[in-house]
């Protein structure tokens, strides 16, 4: 073999370990942050948070998205005060991708937080629309694979804000909320849900969250798949599914469950718009 040949191959194996090692870094890495401040009118919408996957370039795929709306203690003060809390606090914190979970919920999904000042989300469907429609005209995600999830508040929010614009999002997930912004249950009897309650809940009323789902079951002539747990939920074949958890140390929480288990973004990933 000439040096020449030796030289070229040399070469060729470095090209090829610094390319997978770029690969390597940019899977292993947390993605990319942004909060916009920005004022909606007539509405409580002060701005939003923004998560982009490491693999998002200019070159990618539309990126599935999730909404996430966020409890009371996120409602006023800074735009980014809700990374304190949940699912943004998740994403905030994990630095690397070294699990298959980690993987799944950082390096899938394009993750938008909108905050309001005061109020209710149910209150700003057309602020909420509206930087729907911002995000799609400026980002490459997939307006068919929009799916919108909160907790506490943000659960009110998903229950009152999918009834009055379903056509927007391909499933729900309300966590531990009330149905109180509801103004059409049928709106919501053809929607994939997902919804997750603790029983022994001291701060909002599992009775609420069961009552929306008993009158989405008559609507749509179908039952909930019910499940103890989320990781004991048949995700795979069911649509519509009602977990009923127990967390004793703190009844309220019902996301943490929801949030850390790699079940809920394969149940998303099942669904989009026509």
């Amino acid at each position: 073999m000439s040096i020449l040949s030796v030289l070229l191959r040399y070469i060729f194996c470095i090209i090829l370990f610094f390319g997978s090692l770029h690969t390597f870094s940019q899977e292993s890495r947390q993605g990319t942050f942004y909060t916009v401040e920005k004022m909606y009118p007539d509405s409580r919408l002060d701005g939003y948070n923004l998560y982009l996957p490491p693999s998002y370039d200019a070159d990618s795929s539309d990126f599935p998205v999730i909404v996430f709306l966020q409890g009371g203690l996120g409602v006023g003060g800074e735009v980014d005060i809700i990374f304190n809390w949940a699912l943004p606090r998740i994403l905030k914190e994990t630095q690397t991708l070294t699990t298959d979970l980690d993987r799944m919920r950082m390096n899938t999904f394009v993750y938008v937080m909108p905050h309001i000042q005061k109020g209710q989300f149910y209150e700003n469907v057309p602020a909420i629309s509206q930087m729907l429609d911002e995000l799609i005209s400026t980002y490459r995600i997939d307006p068919r694979r929009i799916y919108l999830t909160g907790l506490s508040r943000g659960g009110h929010g998903t229950w009152g804000v999918a009834s009055k614009m379903p056509e927007r999002f391909a499933a729900i997930v309300p966590i531990c909320g009330d149905q109180q912004g509801v103004t059409d249950y049928q709106s919501l009897a053809e929607l994939p849900i997902w919804a997750a309650h603790n029983p022994k809940d001291n701060i909002v009323k599992y009775d609420y969250t069961q009552s929306a789902v008993a009158k989405i079951e008559a609507l749509s002539k179908t039952n909930f798949h019910q499940s103890k747990s989320i990781a004991a939920a048949d995700w795979e074949n069911h649509k519509r599914i009602f977990t009923s958890s127990s967390n004793p140390k703190k009844p309220h929480d019902a996301w943490t469950e929801v949030y850390n288990d790699m079940g809920f973004y394969r149940w998303l990933l099942r669904f989009q718009k026509e």
